[in-house]
């Protein structure tokens, strides 16, 4: 059925990645989407119909999507304001990862955080909660 769904879903998809993606039970989700794309991805998500869904670090803050599994591939973000690639907040890992075994969805979860080699000892103590709590206020 979830296939039959998917197939018939992808016809109304106006992204071509989506469209090529759907039928297989992936799905991919960002602002450069439509709002009927993204509502449509978080329907089929939520009705279990996409078995892997790809997604950018704002649906982590937006949309009640919960996960058996979250992998974060890359924890730096580009800032403008600064010029560089900055690390994410710690508060967005969790955010993101959180997703994974939420309660009333799951009974457990896992996270799965790839990142670069000499941020391994951060994202360990982030995990531990052995962080040292930083302002951000200027």
């Amino acid at each position: 059925a979830s296939s039959e769904i998917l197939r018939e879903e992808s016809e109304r998809a106006s992204n071509a990645d989506l469209k090529d993606l759907l039928a297989y039970g992936f799905a991919i989700h960002h602002a450069g989407m439509t709002r009927d794309d993204r509502n449509m991805v978080e329907d089929l998500y939520s009705d279990k119909h996409i078995q892997v869904l790809c997604c950018t670090a704002t649906l982590a803050w937006g949309v009640n999507l919960p996960a058996h599994t979250v992998i974060i591939k890359g924890t730096q973000m580009y800032s403008p304001e600064k010029g560089k690639w900055c690390e994410l907040s710690p508060l967005d890992i969790m955010q993101m990862l959180g997703r994974a075994g939420r309660p009333g969805f799951d009974t457990e979860g896992e996270g799965i955080i790839i990142t670069q080699h000499s941020e391994l000892q951060y994202y360990l103590s982030l995990m531990n909660q052995q962080l040292p709590i930083e302002s951000q206020l200027i």
